[in-house]
Protein backbone atom coordinates (compact mmCIF):
# COMPACT_ATOMS: atom_id res chain seq x y z
CA UNK A 1 0.00 0.00 0.00
CA UNK A 2 1.45 3.45 -0.89
CA UNK A 3 2.34 5.53 2.12
CA UNK A 4 -0.15 8.26 1.17
CA UNK A 5 -3.01 5.73 1.08
CA UNK A 6 -1.87 4.34 4.40
CA UNK A 7 -2.09 7.78 5.97
CA UNK A 8 -5.69 8.06 4.82
CA UNK A 9 -6.58 4.78 6.51
CA UNK A 10 -7.46 4.56 10.16
CA UNK A 11 -4.55 2.41 11.36
CA UNK A 12 -1.20 4.06 10.97
CA UNK A 13 1.80 3.67 13.29
CA UNK A 14 3.27 6.99 14.48
CA UNK A 15 6.45 6.41 12.50
CA UNK A 16 4.55 6.04 9.26
CA UNK A 17 2.78 9.36 9.77
CA UNK A 18 5.96 11.05 8.61
CA UNK A 19 6.29 12.20 4.99
CA UNK A 20 7.75 9.72 2.51
CA UNK A 21 10.88 11.83 2.10
CA UNK A 22 11.57 11.73 5.84
CA UNK A 23 11.00 7.98 5.99
CA UNK A 24 13.41 7.49 3.12
CA UNK A 25 16.00 9.63 4.89
CA UNK A 26 15.60 7.58 8.05
CA UNK A 27 16.15 4.37 6.11
CA UNK A 28 19.16 5.95 4.43
CA UNK A 29 20.87 6.21 7.82
CA UNK A 30 20.84 2.43 8.23
CA UNK A 31 24.16 1.05 7.01
CA UNK A 32 23.96 -2.67 7.63
CA UNK A 33 21.84 -5.08 5.62
CA UNK A 34 20.69 -6.87 8.77
CA UNK A 35 19.43 -3.59 10.22
CA UNK A 36 17.44 -2.94 7.06
CA UNK A 37 15.91 -6.41 7.23
CA UNK A 38 15.01 -5.93 10.90
CA UNK A 39 13.30 -2.67 9.99
CA UNK A 40 11.43 -4.39 7.14
CA UNK A 41 10.23 -7.15 9.47
CA UNK A 42 8.53 -4.61 11.73
CA UNK A 43 5.51 -4.39 9.40
CA UNK A 44 4.56 -4.64 5.71
CA UNK A 45 4.63 -0.83 5.30
CA UNK A 46 8.16 -0.78 6.74
CA UNK A 47 9.15 -3.46 4.26
CA UNK A 48 7.79 -1.32 1.42
CA UNK A 49 10.08 1.51 2.51
CA UNK A 50 13.37 -0.42 2.45
CA UNK A 51 12.79 -3.27 -0.04
CA UNK A 52 14.33 -2.97 -2.59
CA UNK A 53 15.18 0.75 -2.47
CA UNK A 54 17.66 0.24 0.33
CA UNK A 55 18.33 -3.48 0.72
CA UNK A 56 19.77 -3.67 -2.81
CA UNK A 57 21.63 -0.37 -2.63
CA UNK A 58 24.28 -0.61 0.08
CA UNK A 59 26.99 -2.83 -1.41
CA UNK A 60 27.87 -3.27 -5.08
CA UNK A 61 30.17 -6.06 -6.22
CA UNK A 62 30.41 -6.58 -9.96
CA UNK A 63 32.65 -9.12 -11.74
CA UNK A 64 32.04 -8.05 -15.30
CA UNK A 65 31.70 -4.90 -17.34
CA UNK A 66 28.28 -4.21 -15.81
CA UNK A 67 26.89 -2.14 -18.67
CA UNK A 68 23.31 -2.33 -17.46
CA UNK A 69 24.23 -1.84 -13.80
CA UNK A 70 26.18 1.36 -14.37
CA UNK A 71 23.56 2.76 -16.73
CA UNK A 72 20.94 2.14 -14.05
CA UNK A 73 22.98 3.74 -11.24
CA UNK A 74 23.91 6.71 -13.40
CA UNK A 75 20.23 7.30 -14.19
CA UNK A 76 18.87 6.74 -10.66
CA UNK A 77 20.71 9.16 -8.41
CA UNK A 78 18.02 8.68 -5.76
CA UNK A 79 19.05 5.04 -5.39
CA UNK A 80 22.79 5.28 -6.01
CA UNK A 81 23.19 7.87 -3.26
CA UNK A 82 22.69 5.19 -0.59
CA UNK A 83 25.52 2.92 -1.74
CA UNK A 84 28.30 2.55 0.83
CA UNK A 85 30.66 0.10 -0.87
CA UNK A 86 31.77 -0.55 -4.45
CA UNK A 87 33.87 -3.58 -5.37
CA UNK A 88 34.90 -4.06 -9.02
CA UNK A 89 36.84 -7.12 -10.10
CA UNK A 90 37.65 -9.39 -13.03
CA UNK A 91 35.17 -11.89 -14.41
CA UNK A 92 36.89 -15.01 -13.04
CA UNK A 93 36.99 -13.73 -9.45
CA UNK A 94 34.45 -15.77 -7.48
CA UNK A 95 36.01 -15.31 -4.04
CA UNK A 96 33.01 -13.22 -2.96
CA UNK A 97 29.37 -13.19 -4.09
CA UNK A 98 28.03 -10.72 -6.63
CA UNK A 99 25.99 -7.90 -5.11
CA UNK A 100 23.93 -5.95 -7.63
CA UNK A 101 20.42 -4.46 -7.75
CA UNK A 102 17.97 -6.26 -10.02
CA UNK A 103 14.39 -5.34 -9.15
CA UNK A 104 14.33 -1.70 -10.26
CA UNK A 105 16.51 -2.01 -13.36
CA UNK A 106 14.57 -1.01 -16.48
CA UNK A 107 15.73 -3.01 -19.54
CA UNK A 108 14.31 -0.35 -21.84
CA UNK A 109 16.21 2.53 -20.27
CA UNK A 110 19.25 0.71 -18.88
CA UNK A 111 20.91 -0.68 -21.97
CA UNK A 112 22.99 -3.85 -21.77
CA UNK A 113 25.50 -2.88 -24.47
CA UNK A 114 27.07 0.42 -25.49
CA UNK A 115 30.56 1.82 -26.26
CA UNK A 116 33.27 1.61 -23.61
CA UNK A 117 33.63 5.40 -23.22
CA UNK A 118 29.93 5.57 -22.37
CA UNK A 119 30.37 2.82 -19.77
CA UNK A 120 33.19 4.72 -18.10
CA UNK A 121 31.09 7.87 -18.19
CA UNK A 122 28.25 6.00 -16.49
CA UNK A 123 30.61 4.62 -13.83
CA UNK A 124 31.85 8.12 -13.07
CA UNK A 125 28.34 9.54 -12.91
CA UNK A 126 27.12 6.69 -10.71
CA UNK A 127 30.05 7.17 -8.33
CA UNK A 128 29.37 10.89 -8.19
CA UNK A 129 25.84 10.12 -6.93
CA UNK A 130 27.19 8.05 -4.01
CA UNK A 131 27.27 10.75 -1.36
CA UNK A 132 28.24 8.37 1.45
CA UNK A 133 30.67 6.04 -0.35
CA UNK A 134 33.05 4.56 2.22
CA UNK A 135 34.71 1.54 0.61
CA UNK A 136 36.14 1.27 -2.90
CA UNK A 137 38.13 -1.69 -4.21
CA UNK A 138 39.21 -2.46 -7.75
CA UNK A 139 40.86 -5.77 -8.52
CA UNK A 140 42.09 -6.62 -12.01
CA UNK A 141 44.42 -9.61 -12.00
CA UNK A 142 43.96 -11.03 -15.48
CA UNK A 143 43.92 -14.70 -16.46
CA UNK A 144 43.79 -15.99 -20.02
CA UNK A 145 44.10 -14.27 -23.40
CA UNK A 146 40.48 -13.12 -23.51
CA UNK A 147 40.89 -10.69 -20.63
CA UNK A 148 42.52 -7.35 -21.24
CA UNK A 149 45.67 -6.79 -19.23
CA UNK A 150 44.70 -3.35 -17.91
CA UNK A 151 41.59 -2.45 -15.90
CA UNK A 152 40.46 0.01 -18.59
CA UNK A 153 41.11 0.33 -22.30
CA UNK A 154 42.53 3.83 -21.89
CA UNK A 155 44.60 5.19 -19.04
CA UNK A 156 42.43 8.30 -19.07
CA UNK A 157 39.45 6.12 -18.12
CA UNK A 158 41.29 4.76 -15.09
CA UNK A 159 42.19 8.30 -14.06
CA UNK A 160 38.60 9.51 -14.48
CA UNK A 161 37.17 6.79 -12.24
CA UNK A 162 39.80 7.22 -9.52
CA UNK A 163 39.41 10.99 -9.63
CA UNK A 164 35.74 10.65 -8.65
CA UNK A 165 36.75 8.34 -5.79
CA UNK A 166 39.40 10.84 -4.70
CA UNK A 167 36.71 13.49 -4.26
CA UNK A 168 34.59 11.36 -1.92
CA UNK A 169 35.13 12.72 1.61
CA UNK A 170 33.84 9.61 3.39
CA UNK A 171 35.97 7.01 1.61
CA UNK A 172 38.05 5.37 4.34
CA UNK A 173 38.85 1.99 2.79
CA UNK A 174 40.62 1.85 -0.58
CA UNK A 175 42.18 -1.07 -2.43
CA UNK A 176 43.74 -1.51 -5.87
CA UNK A 177 45.18 -4.80 -7.12
CA UNK A 178 46.54 -5.28 -10.62
CA UNK A 179 48.17 -3.24 -13.37
CA UNK A 180 47.22 0.20 -12.15
CA UNK A 181 49.25 3.42 -12.42
CA UNK A 182 51.60 2.06 -15.07
CA UNK A 183 51.19 5.23 -17.11
CA UNK A 184 51.98 7.81 -14.43
CA UNK A 185 54.91 10.18 -14.57
CA UNK A 186 57.80 9.62 -12.18
CA UNK A 187 58.37 12.01 -9.30
CA UNK A 188 61.38 13.50 -11.10
CA UNK A 189 58.96 14.86 -13.74
CA UNK A 190 55.76 15.25 -11.73
CA UNK A 191 57.22 17.11 -8.77
CA UNK A 192 53.84 17.90 -7.18
CA UNK A 193 52.23 14.47 -7.66
CA UNK A 194 49.36 15.73 -9.79
CA UNK A 195 49.59 13.26 -12.70
CA UNK A 196 47.53 10.55 -10.98
CA UNK A 197 44.40 11.02 -8.83
CA UNK A 198 45.41 8.39 -6.29
CA UNK A 199 48.41 10.40 -5.13
CA UNK A 200 46.05 12.91 -3.51
CA UNK A 201 43.61 10.58 -1.77
CA UNK A 202 43.50 11.50 1.91
CA UNK A 203 42.14 10.52 5.33
CA UNK A 204 42.10 6.78 4.72
CA UNK A 205 42.07 4.22 7.51
CA UNK A 206 42.54 1.17 5.25
CA UNK A 207 44.79 1.03 2.19
CA UNK A 208 45.73 -1.94 0.02
CA UNK A 209 48.03 -1.49 -2.97
CA UNK A 210 49.12 -4.58 -4.93
CA UNK A 211 50.90 -4.38 -8.26
CA UNK A 212 54.14 -3.45 -9.96
CA UNK A 213 53.56 0.30 -10.05
CA UNK A 214 53.87 0.76 -6.29
CA UNK A 215 57.44 -0.59 -6.18
CA UNK A 216 58.86 1.48 -9.02
CA UNK A 217 61.56 3.83 -7.67
CA UNK A 218 60.08 6.68 -9.69
CA UNK A 219 56.78 6.34 -7.82
CA UNK A 220 58.23 6.06 -4.31
CA UNK A 221 57.87 9.78 -3.60
CA UNK A 222 54.30 9.75 -4.92
CA UNK A 223 53.29 6.86 -2.67
CA UNK A 224 55.02 8.48 0.30
CA UNK A 225 53.05 11.66 -0.32
CA UNK A 226 49.82 9.67 -0.39
CA UNK A 227 50.76 7.99 2.90
CA UNK A 228 51.43 11.38 4.47
CA UNK A 229 47.88 12.46 3.61
CA UNK A 230 46.48 9.57 5.67
CA UNK A 231 48.30 9.65 9.02
CA UNK A 232 45.41 7.80 10.63
CA UNK A 233 45.95 4.59 8.66
CA UNK A 234 45.07 1.50 10.69
CA UNK A 235 45.50 -1.16 8.01
CA UNK A 236 48.18 -1.15 5.31
CA UNK A 237 48.91 -3.74 2.65
CA UNK A 238 51.83 -2.83 0.42
CA UNK A 239 54.49 -4.72 -1.57
CA UNK A 240 57.49 -5.69 0.52
CA UNK A 241 59.76 -3.94 -1.97
CA UNK A 242 58.26 -0.46 -1.49
CA UNK A 243 61.34 1.73 -1.27
CA UNK A 244 60.39 4.35 1.33
CA UNK A 245 58.60 2.20 3.89
CA UNK A 246 61.14 2.76 6.66
CA UNK A 247 60.57 6.53 6.46
CA UNK A 248 56.81 6.30 6.98
CA UNK A 249 55.07 6.83 10.32
CA UNK A 250 51.53 5.74 11.15
CA UNK A 251 50.73 6.37 14.84
CA UNK A 252 47.51 4.30 14.68
CA UNK A 253 48.67 1.39 12.53
CA UNK A 254 47.15 -1.90 13.71
CA UNK A 255 47.41 -4.25 10.75
CA UNK A 256 50.29 -4.61 8.31
CA UNK A 257 50.70 -6.99 5.40
CA UNK A 258 53.91 -6.95 3.37
CA UNK A 259 53.66 -9.04 0.19
CA UNK A 260 56.60 -9.90 -2.04
CA UNK A 261 55.69 -8.50 -5.46
CA UNK A 262 58.56 -9.13 -7.85
CA UNK A 263 61.70 -9.95 -5.87
CA UNK A 264 64.18 -8.46 -3.44
CA UNK A 265 67.37 -9.19 -1.53
CA UNK A 266 67.88 -9.65 2.19
CA UNK A 267 69.20 -6.10 2.43
CA UNK A 268 65.64 -4.79 2.77
CA UNK A 269 65.02 -6.80 5.95
CA UNK A 270 66.84 -4.28 8.14
CA UNK A 271 64.67 -1.33 7.11
CA UNK A 272 61.48 -3.38 7.47
CA UNK A 273 62.54 -4.40 10.96
CA UNK A 274 63.14 -0.76 11.90
CA UNK A 275 59.66 0.11 10.60
CA UNK A 276 58.15 -2.54 12.86
CA UNK A 277 60.11 -1.29 15.86
CA UNK A 278 58.76 2.21 15.23
CA UNK A 279 55.16 0.96 15.22
CA UNK A 280 54.43 -0.71 18.56
CA UNK A 281 50.67 -0.33 17.88
CA UNK A 282 50.69 -3.18 15.32
CA UNK A 283 48.34 -6.01 16.31
CA UNK A 284 48.34 -8.04 13.09
CA UNK A 285 51.37 -8.75 10.92
CA UNK A 286 52.00 -10.73 7.75
CA UNK A 287 55.68 -10.63 6.81
CA UNK A 288 58.01 -13.20 5.28
CA UNK A 289 61.49 -11.64 5.25
CA UNK A 290 64.11 -12.53 2.69
CA UNK A 291 66.83 -13.32 5.23
CA UNK A 292 67.28 -13.25 8.99
CA UNK A 293 65.85 -10.06 10.54
CA UNK A 294 67.06 -8.46 13.73
CA UNK A 295 64.34 -7.00 15.96
CA UNK A 296 64.95 -5.21 19.22
CA UNK A 297 63.74 -7.08 22.32
CA UNK A 298 60.21 -6.05 23.22
CA UNK A 299 59.20 -5.08 19.68
CA UNK A 300 55.50 -5.35 18.79
CA UNK A 301 54.34 -5.71 22.42
CA UNK A 302 50.60 -6.03 21.63
CA UNK A 303 50.88 -8.37 18.63
CA UNK A 304 47.77 -10.59 18.34
CA UNK A 305 47.87 -12.17 14.87
CA UNK A 306 51.05 -13.25 13.09
CA UNK A 307 51.76 -14.92 9.73
CA UNK A 308 55.48 -15.21 9.18
CA UNK A 309 58.58 -17.39 9.07
CA UNK A 310 60.58 -19.01 11.83
CA UNK A 311 63.20 -16.26 11.61
CA UNK A 312 60.75 -13.56 12.68
CA UNK A 313 59.38 -15.57 15.60
CA UNK A 314 62.90 -16.21 16.86
CA UNK A 315 63.74 -12.52 16.51
CA UNK A 316 60.62 -11.57 18.47
CA UNK A 317 61.44 -14.13 21.14
CA UNK A 318 64.71 -12.42 22.07
CA UNK A 319 65.08 -11.26 25.66
CA UNK A 320 67.06 -8.15 26.61
CA UNK A 321 69.88 -10.31 27.95
CA UNK A 322 70.09 -12.30 24.72
CA UNK A 323 72.95 -10.56 22.90
CA UNK A 324 74.76 -13.21 20.99
CA UNK A 325 73.21 -16.22 19.38
CA UNK A 326 69.68 -16.18 18.09
CA UNK A 327 69.37 -19.92 17.62
CA UNK A 328 71.62 -22.76 16.53
CA UNK A 329 69.08 -23.71 13.87
CA UNK A 330 69.54 -20.36 12.19
CA UNK A 331 73.30 -21.03 11.74
CA UNK A 332 74.01 -17.39 12.28
CA UNK A 333 75.18 -15.20 15.14
CA UNK A 334 73.41 -11.92 15.76
CA UNK A 335 75.05 -9.34 18.00
CA UNK A 336 73.08 -6.69 19.82
CA UNK A 337 74.75 -3.35 20.40
CA UNK A 338 75.36 -2.66 24.11
CA UNK A 339 76.36 0.57 25.78
CA UNK A 340 79.98 0.60 26.89
CA UNK A 341 81.00 1.39 30.44
CA UNK A 342 81.71 5.04 29.67
CA UNK A 343 78.18 5.55 28.31
CA UNK A 344 76.74 3.97 31.44
CA UNK A 345 78.79 6.24 33.69
CA UNK A 346 77.65 9.25 31.66
CA UNK A 347 74.04 8.49 32.59
CA UNK A 348 74.88 9.20 36.24
CA UNK A 349 71.85 9.34 38.47
CA UNK A 350 69.43 8.79 35.60
CA UNK A 351 69.69 5.03 36.12
CA UNK A 352 68.89 3.97 39.65
CA UNK A 353 67.90 0.33 39.13
CA UNK A 354 68.66 -2.18 36.38
CA UNK A 355 65.85 -2.83 33.90
CA UNK A 356 63.77 -5.92 34.62
CA UNK A 357 64.61 -9.11 32.73
CA UNK A 358 61.03 -10.27 32.53
CA UNK A 359 59.97 -10.89 28.91
CA UNK A 360 57.19 -8.98 27.20
CA UNK A 361 54.32 -11.47 26.95
CA UNK A 362 52.57 -10.70 23.70
CA UNK A 363 48.81 -11.50 23.68
CA UNK A 364 49.13 -13.64 20.56
CA UNK A 365 45.78 -15.11 19.46
CA UNK A 366 46.55 -16.39 15.94
CA UNK A 367 49.84 -17.85 14.74
CA UNK A 368 50.76 -19.15 11.28
CA UNK A 369 54.47 -19.93 11.06
CA UNK A 370 56.40 -21.60 8.27
CA UNK A 371 59.21 -24.02 9.10
CA UNK A 372 58.48 -24.43 12.78
CA UNK A 373 57.40 -27.61 14.52
CA UNK A 374 55.42 -28.07 17.71
CA UNK A 375 58.47 -28.69 19.87
CA UNK A 376 60.15 -25.45 18.80
CA UNK A 377 56.94 -23.50 19.25
CA UNK A 378 56.50 -24.78 22.79
CA UNK A 379 59.93 -23.41 23.69
CA UNK A 380 59.10 -19.78 22.93
CA UNK A 381 59.02 -17.59 26.02
CA UNK A 382 57.63 -14.18 24.99
CA UNK A 383 54.10 -15.24 23.96
CA UNK A 384 51.22 -15.49 26.40
CA UNK A 385 50.36 -19.18 26.20
CA UNK A 386 46.83 -18.67 27.49
CA UNK A 387 45.97 -16.20 24.69
CA UNK A 388 46.61 -18.43 21.69
CA UNK A 389 43.34 -19.49 20.03
CA UNK A 390 44.30 -20.27 16.44
CA UNK A 391 47.39 -22.14 15.28
CA UNK A 392 48.57 -23.26 11.84
CA UNK A 393 51.68 -25.44 11.60
CA UNK A 394 53.22 -26.46 8.28
CA UNK A 395 55.47 -29.21 9.65
CA UNK A 396 55.32 -31.81 12.42
CA UNK A 397 58.18 -33.56 14.15
CA UNK A 398 57.73 -36.39 16.58
CA UNK A 399 54.09 -36.68 17.67
CA UNK A 400 55.06 -36.53 21.32
CA UNK A 401 55.71 -32.79 20.82
CA UNK A 402 51.99 -32.31 20.11
CA UNK A 403 51.22 -33.44 23.65
CA UNK A 404 53.53 -30.74 24.94
CA UNK A 405 51.92 -28.22 22.61
CA UNK A 406 48.43 -29.01 23.90
CA UNK A 407 49.66 -28.64 27.46
CA UNK A 408 51.30 -25.27 26.82
CA UNK A 409 48.41 -23.83 24.74
CA UNK A 410 45.21 -25.22 26.32
CA UNK A 411 42.82 -22.65 24.81
CA UNK A 412 43.31 -23.48 21.13
CA UNK A 413 39.96 -23.54 19.29
CA UNK A 414 41.21 -23.56 15.67
CA UNK A 415 43.99 -25.87 14.52
CA UNK A 416 45.60 -26.65 11.17
CA UNK A 417 48.21 -29.42 10.91
CA UNK A 418 49.93 -31.20 8.00
CA UNK A 419 49.12 -34.79 7.11
CA UNK A 420 52.66 -36.08 7.70
CA UNK A 421 55.18 -35.95 10.53
CA UNK A 422 58.84 -36.83 10.98
CA UNK A 423 59.20 -39.54 13.63
CA UNK A 424 62.12 -39.40 16.00
CA UNK A 425 65.35 -40.78 14.47
CA UNK A 426 63.58 -41.23 11.12
CA UNK A 427 64.89 -40.01 7.78
CA UNK A 428 61.64 -39.81 5.85
CA UNK A 429 58.26 -38.39 6.94
CA UNK A 430 55.31 -40.67 7.60
CA UNK A 431 51.56 -40.19 7.41
CA UNK A 432 49.77 -39.61 10.69
CA UNK A 433 47.51 -42.61 11.30
CA UNK A 434 43.83 -42.28 12.14
CA UNK A 435 44.22 -43.50 15.71
CA UNK A 436 47.04 -41.01 16.15
CA UNK A 437 44.75 -38.24 14.94
CA UNK A 438 42.17 -39.27 17.51
CA UNK A 439 44.83 -39.09 20.20
CA UNK A 440 46.12 -35.71 19.00
CA UNK A 441 42.81 -33.91 18.59
CA UNK A 442 41.41 -35.17 21.87
CA UNK A 443 44.24 -33.30 23.62
CA UNK A 444 42.57 -29.97 22.78
CA UNK A 445 39.40 -29.74 24.90
CA UNK A 446 38.28 -26.45 23.31
CA UNK A 447 38.86 -27.46 19.69
CA UNK A 448 36.10 -26.20 17.36
CA UNK A 449 37.71 -26.20 13.91
CA UNK A 450 40.32 -28.55 12.46
CA UNK A 451 41.89 -27.80 9.09
CA UNK A 452 44.12 -29.95 6.91
CA UNK A 453 44.18 -33.09 4.77
CA UNK A 454 45.39 -35.34 7.59
CA UNK A 455 42.12 -37.10 8.36
CA UNK A 456 41.35 -37.76 4.70
CA UNK A 457 44.85 -39.12 4.12
CA UNK A 458 44.46 -41.41 7.13
CA UNK A 459 41.23 -42.90 5.71
CA UNK A 460 42.61 -43.15 2.14
CA UNK A 461 40.02 -40.55 1.02
CA UNK A 462 37.23 -43.08 1.61
CA UNK A 463 34.02 -41.27 2.55
CA UNK A 464 32.62 -44.31 4.39
CA UNK A 465 35.67 -44.43 6.65
CA UNK A 466 35.52 -40.68 7.10
CA UNK A 467 31.93 -40.96 8.26
CA UNK A 468 32.98 -43.36 11.02
CA UNK A 469 35.91 -41.11 11.91
CA UNK A 470 33.62 -38.08 12.27
CA UNK A 471 31.25 -40.01 14.52
CA UNK A 472 34.16 -40.88 16.80
CA UNK A 473 35.66 -37.39 16.70
CA UNK A 474 32.48 -35.70 17.87
CA UNK A 475 32.70 -37.79 21.03
CA UNK A 476 36.39 -37.09 21.62
CA UNK A 477 36.03 -33.36 20.83
CA UNK A 478 32.69 -32.18 22.27
CA UNK A 479 33.06 -28.66 20.84
CA UNK A 480 34.12 -29.66 17.31
CA UNK A 481 31.98 -27.96 14.66
CA UNK A 482 33.96 -27.95 11.39
CA UNK A 483 36.40 -30.06 9.35
CA UNK A 484 37.81 -29.85 5.84
CA UNK A 485 36.08 -31.88 3.12
CA UNK A 486 37.89 -33.78 0.37
CA UNK A 487 36.37 -31.71 -2.46
CA UNK A 488 38.12 -28.53 -3.55
CA UNK A 489 35.91 -25.60 -4.54
CA UNK A 490 37.75 -23.98 -7.43
CA UNK A 491 35.74 -20.77 -7.58
CA UNK A 492 36.74 -19.75 -4.06
CA UNK A 493 40.05 -21.58 -4.11
CA UNK A 494 39.39 -23.43 -0.87
CA UNK A 495 38.29 -26.82 0.40
CA UNK A 496 34.65 -27.43 1.09
CA UNK A 497 33.67 -27.69 4.75
CA UNK A 498 32.10 -30.40 6.87
CA UNK A 499 29.79 -28.57 9.26
CA UNK A 500 28.99 -30.54 12.41
CA UNK A 501 25.57 -29.74 13.84
CA UNK A 502 24.61 -30.67 17.40
CA UNK A 503 20.92 -30.69 18.26
CA UNK A 504 18.89 -31.54 21.31
CA UNK A 505 18.92 -30.04 24.78
CA UNK A 506 22.42 -31.29 25.51
CA UNK A 507 23.69 -31.60 21.95
CA UNK A 508 23.22 -35.34 22.05
CA UNK A 509 21.93 -35.51 18.46
CA UNK A 510 24.77 -35.02 15.99
CA UNK A 511 24.66 -34.73 12.23
CA UNK A 512 26.86 -33.08 9.61
CA UNK A 513 26.54 -31.55 6.17
CA UNK A 514 28.91 -30.44 3.41
CA UNK A 515 29.04 -26.72 2.66
CA UNK A 516 30.83 -24.46 0.25
CA UNK A 517 33.72 -22.50 1.74
CA UNK A 518 32.62 -19.06 2.92
CA UNK A 519 33.21 -16.08 0.69
CA UNK A 520 36.26 -13.94 1.27
CA UNK A 521 34.15 -10.90 1.90
CA UNK A 522 35.09 -7.61 3.47
CA UNK A 523 32.48 -5.20 4.72
CA UNK A 524 33.29 -1.75 6.01
CA UNK A 525 35.99 -2.80 8.42
CA UNK A 526 39.74 -2.55 8.31
CA UNK A 527 40.26 -6.14 7.23
CA UNK A 528 42.11 -7.47 4.24
CA UNK A 529 40.46 -6.05 1.16
CA UNK A 530 41.42 -8.81 -1.23
CA UNK A 531 42.89 -11.78 0.56
CA UNK A 532 41.36 -12.26 3.99
CA UNK A 533 39.95 -15.77 4.28
CA UNK A 534 37.24 -16.15 6.85
CA UNK A 535 38.33 -19.28 8.69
Amino acid sequence: MPQFALRQSGARPPLLCLPDEILDEIASELDLHEDLINFALASPPCADIVIPRHTQYRIIRVRNTGFQLWAHLARRADLARNIREVHMCERHNYTAPDRMPTTLIDPQLDRAQYPEPDRVRNICEALSHMKDLRVFTWCWNTMGPQQRSKPTLLSAHEDAILDIVRQKPNVKHLGLSGRFANHVQSSSIDLNSISYPLWNVSNLTTLCLLGDAWVKPGNAAHVSRMFALSPGLEYLEIPLEFHNLAKCRFPRLKKLKLSLQSGATSSIDESRARFLENHPTIEELTWFPIGIPNLAPGSLPILKRLRTSLQVVIALDQLPQDRGIQDSAMRSAQNFSVMNIHEVEKLGDQVSTPPPDLPVLRPLEYLDVRSVDAQTLASFKTFDRMSLRRLRLHMLGDLHSIHQLAEFFPNITWLSLPAVHLPKDAIHPANVKLEEWFSILSLFPNLEVFRGRGLWTAVDSKKEKMHMAIMQLVQLCPKLRELDHSDFYEKRFAWKRIAIIREGEFGEMVRYEVRKPPAKWVSNSSDYLFSKPRC
